[in-house]
């Protein structure tokens, strides 16, 4: 259970920064630091859970369709594949709903009309994870 808590909080932690540091990406929607901080925290916990139906959307399928021959890259696989998924409807629908908004220096993928950087973050922080305890498998099952 300790191992559960510390994962969730290294994954908060790790989407409270990335989200604080692409904050100057988006239209102001904060007045102060306090505000900046209050409604990061937030979005990190959106990012925890958004990160949970990512890992577990790709665990789902390695177990039904990998069966046996699947391994850490294939994992991989599944969990960019999902965290793109995840995160450009995410976003479409932000946007569309008006929950937030761009401004100029927002790296955009053009042919989705979303952008780069917040669909990476759901890529890399759950490929993170997958890298880290695929590796650690894969030391393990060498023993």
């Amino acid at each position: 259970m300790k191992k559960i808590f510390f994962a969730i909080a290294i994954t908060f932690g790790l989407n409270f920064v990335w989200e604080i540091s692409q904050s100057f990406l988006y239209a102001p929607h904060y007045n102060g630091i306090g505000e900046l901080i209050s409604i990061h925290l937030w979005a990190s916990g959106g990012d925890v859970v958004m990160v949970a139906v990512v890992l577990f959307l790709a665990w789902i399928c390695a177990e039904k369709f990998l069966k046996k021959k699947k391994n850490s890259w294939q994992e991989l696989s599944l969990i960019i594949f999902f965290g793109f998924l995840l995160s450009v409807s995410v976003e479409k629908y932000a946007l569309t709903v008006g929950m937030w908004s761009y401004n100029v220096w927002m790296p955009m993928l053009p042919w989705l009309k979303v952008g780069l950087t917040p669909v990476l973050q759901m890529m890399i922080i759950p490929g993170g994870w997958q890298l880290l305890i695929g590796s650690r498998n894969l030391v393990e099952r060498k023993k």
